[in-house]
């Protein structure tokens, strides 16, 4: 099984979290939080789902802070490996993370996520 580890821990201090990758790993972004990663490992072929709840609407910013051939994808917009911000968040946000092209193995990744301030995009 594929296990993926989901590590939010600047600045609030969240536990590392394991994930399979039938289904989506279940992160908690708390009022308090300002930034930090998800790290894990985009399968050569296929994608790593998270569901993120956060307080309803919170701005937020995600984008590949490491990993070769990284992309992620959200609900209503393309996959892509560079920043973007989505705004007034109903307090949930599934995003996908894989290989832009099928790779031969396996590639570690972190996708930085940050909670903005509104008029901030």
């Amino acid at each position: 099984m594929l296990r993926t580890t989901a590590v939010l821990a600047v600045l609030c201090g969240l536990p590392a979290l394991p994930a399979a990758a039938q289904g989506c790993q279940s992160v908690t972004l708390p009022a308090n939080f300002t930034t930090g990663d998800i790290k894990g490992t985009a399968p050569a072929d296929g994608m790593v789902c998270y569901d993120i709840k956060l307080p309803r609407g919170q701005n937020i910013s995600i984008e590949v802070a490491s990993g070769r051939n990284i992309i992620f994808t959200g609900p209503g917009w393309d996959a892509r490996s560079d920043r973007i911000f989505v705004g007034d968040l109903p307090g949930r946000l599934k995003i996908s993370v894989g290989q832009l092209m099928r790779a031969a193995q396996p590639e570690p990744f972190a996708i930085r996520l940050r909670f903005e301030d509104a008029g901030n995009g």
